[in-house]
């Protein structure tokens, strides 16, 4: 909960007391900082902006203003003071609010403020306001627009690129509603949630706006040449104060629905330069690189592990995993991924990875080992490489007594190619001969079994053949149910919902329209109903065999994701069938 007060200087000592002595035991869990925060980029000249300062979790006490140098003070100071309480855990905001109006065009600071916190004095970060010569005809410019804005329109393969998409308006509008989303041939896109929305005013072409981002997108080209993003089209109810109807509870102004789109935006993306290092494997961003050794010391009977753990920015799913060399008395086995994350920081995509090697020493002594890891950086326009630290080895025997280099024996001039002359012979008893024996009449037998086996089996053919096709359907029903569910396990545990609901709809259907020899086209809720009643089905069972369809469609069309209720709608759908089967 949050509570803002707008009052006079004469109670501000006493909220501050009434709040300090509540809640001053629990402030000091969170981090204490003085803050100043503008709502512009960019204001006109005869523009005005709110500035605010913002002391968190300490008590206030003598607030000092900066000189305002090059502006007029329009209003303020207003006090306020904020309490949030999330997860039992209490934070407190203090605001000074002012508002402003610009004296000069230029780039104008606006200095420090100080307070005291809890006794401390502490001192605000400067802020720096960009004020434009005001338009002529600044009314002959759009009153709302909407954009996309590309962080760069020149990268490389795999850069990692922030797409804003912003709407400027000098008017009040509705929540916008997406028609028609934009399209990312050529890139890897994926959505950020958390970004800084919050309303800020900018001047275009002479116009003052307020500007919003409504959307963002990390897009990763994953390829070179000239890539596009299609238009984003959007429908935005704008208010129209001039309609001459006053406001009250029971009229509201009229608002007009206005179509609005971006324009497409290119993007020239360069594929990575020639040149790359061994322990290249795909990475573009920056990028960090953690090796962890289980061990230094070790016998010919053990195996050592080796975790390289990659964090950065950039898209952690094209990163291989990096060339190891190891010495060649060790053998090396294929690495494997035991941790993938990726999340998001600061308005961008992050992630982490983590590779863990196996490799087992096969002869004895002292060896180095050194991993590294590379990247490129799309600011240098260069690879860098990180290597680790050298991790000197130690190899001891182990139970087998390890394996020793083999040494040649010197030569006597004794021709190598004669072998030496036996002394002794062995004689031994010849077997029983293969006439008559089990062997032989067993391989005798063989041809005859072969063409009773044939026969036997053409005769099925010709039963099977004068077989209703409609009972082989219905025989065949429960197998080809249980092929669907058995598929639906595999997606189960892949935690793929979609193909696993998919998969358990096909079995329920295809189990219903072969054993009913019903046509899948003709499959409906209420016919199935029916034949089921028709077919002595109890009500109980065909309720739940509707349901199961019932949460399939759902889930299909909702996206409906969770893992516990996939569990439950297999077993539902194993029980259904086999209790249909048994009837």
């Amino acid at each position: 909960m949050k509570l803002l007060i707008a009052i006079g200087p004469v109670q501000k000592m006493a909220i501050l007391l009434c709040f300090a002595a509540a809640l001053s035991p629990q402030w000091g869990q969170s981090q204490v900082a003085f803050e100043a925060f503008t709502d512009a980029r960019q204001v006109l000249k005869d523009g005005s902006f709110e500035l605010k300062f913002v002391l968190n979790n300490a008590d206030a006490s003598d607030f000092k203003p900066p000189a305002f140098e090059g502006f007029r003070v329009l209003s303020g100071p207003y006090f306020g003071v904020g309490t949030t309480i999330i997860n039992g855990r209490v934070s407190k905001e203090t605001t000074y609010i002012y508002n402003l109006r610009p004296l000069r065009t230029g780039t104008i600071t606006i200095g420090t403020a100080s307070i005291k916190a809890d006794g401390r004095l502490m001192y605000s970060p400067p802020v720096t306001v960009e004020v434009l010569a005001s338009a002529a005809k600044a009314s002959e410019g759009q009153i709302i627009f909407f954009a996309a804005e590309p962080s760069t329109t020149k990268a490389w393969a795999g850069q990692q690129i922030a797409l804003d998409y912003r709407l400027y308006t000098t008017v009040n509008y509705d929540s916008p509603t997406v028609l028609e989303e934009s399209s990312y041939q050529g890139f890897y896109a994926e959505d950020i949630r958390r970004f800084d929305s919050r309303p800020i005013r900018e001047v275009v072409n002479g116009v003052q706006y307020v500007a919003k981002t409504l959307k963002r997108v990390a897009l990763f080209p994953q390829q070179a040449g000239t890539l596009t993003v299609s238009p984003m089209n959007i429908v935005v109810g704008v208010i129209k104060d001039d309609s001459g109807r006053q406001r009250s509870f029971f009229f509201s102004p009229d608002v007009e629905r206005t179509p609005l789109s971006t324009e497409p935006v290119s993007i020239q993306v360069s594929p990575l330069p020639a040149g790359a290092p061994a322990s290249f494997t795909g990475a573009v961003g920056h990028f960090t690189m953690t090796p962890f050794l289980s061990r230094t010391e070790v016998t010919t009977d053990d195996v050592l592990s080796l975790r390289l753990t990659i964090n950065g920015e950039g898209d952690i799913k094209r990163i291989q995993a990096p060339i190891l060399d190891v010495p060649l008395a060790f053998e090396l086995y294929e690495p494997t991924v035991i941790e993938e994350e990726a999340f998001e920081m600061n308005g961008e995509i992050r992630g982490k990875k983590t590779f863990e090697y196996l490799f087992l020493p096969k002869e004895t002594g002292s060896y180095h080992l050194q991993p590294a890891f590379s990247y490129f950086n799309p600011d240098s326009a260069r690879y860098v490489v990180l290597e680790g630290a050298v991790y000197d080895l130690t190899v001891r025997p182990g139970s087998n007594g390890g394996s020793q280099p083999v040494i040649e024996p010197a030569d006597t001039g004794v021709w190598k190619d004669i072998s030496s002359l036996k002394t002794e012979t062995k004689l031994y008893r010849q077997g029983k001969p293969l006439l008559g024996s089990p062997l032989f009449w067993g391989l005798l037998s063989c041809p005859l079994l072969l063409l009773g086996g044939a026969v036997a089996y053409k005769r099925r053919q010709l039963q099977q053949q004068n077989i209703d096709p409609l009972l082989l359907r219905t025989r065949a029903a429960r197998k080809m149910a249980q092929a669907h569910l058995a598929r639906a396990e595999v997606f189960l545990k892949a935690a793929d919902s979609r193909a696993f609901y998919d998969e358990v709809s096909k079995a329920m259907l295809g189990y219903t329209s072969d054993k009913l020899h019903i046509p899948r086209s003709a499959l409906a809720k209420d016919s199935l109903r029916q034949r089921l009643e028709e077919l002595g089905t109890p009500p109980e069972l065909s309720a739940r065999f509707l349901e199961i369809i019932d949460i399939c469609e759902l889930a299909l069309f909702a996206g409906k994701d969770n893992a516990p209720a996939m569990q439950d709608t297999y077993q539902k759908a194993l029980q259904v069938i086999e209790q249909m089967e048994e009837r």
